[in-house]
């Protein structure tokens, strides 16, 4: 995917501790555009994420919850559909949230995630 230069004064991903924290994910490119469907943005949005917890030798299923916000719940089973194939069984804990728009009049959906990778030693 490659990074995108944040909007504000925040980085894409911040460890503490043992716990990795992903901000707000969305599908804009690097060139500002937001592609295609709520399930086309979803795919992005999740391999923006495991870019970004690959850069702290973590992967999805490290992440332990993720919280989702849709602009419209009617895109929810689409949205739903790519988040269950990229995660194993059980997941991650979630929350999803509508919400009354994101910061581009494209953007459909944006999840932020928490993953548990300990700096020393293996995952318990």
């Amino acid at each position: 995917m490659g990074a995108i230069k944040p909007l504000g004064k925040y980085p894409g991903a911040r460890r503490g501790g043992d716990y990795l924290f992903v901000s707000g994910m969305s599908a804009r490119m690097a060139d500002g555009s937001v592609p295609g469907d709520v399930r086309e943005q979803t795919r992005v949005v999740i391999g923006k994420i495991r870019d970004a917890l690959a850069g702290f030798g973590a992967g999805l299923d490290d992440c332990v919850a993720i919280t989702s916000y849709l602009v419209d719940m009617h895109d929810f089973d689409g949205y739903n559909e790519v988040y269950n194939a990229s995660f194993a069984t059980p997941g991650p804990a979630r929350t999803t949230v509508a919400v009354h728009q994101l910061p581009h009049p494209d953007m459909l959906v944006e999840l932020t995630a928490t993953a548990y990778k300990p700096q020393h030693g293996e995952n318990t």
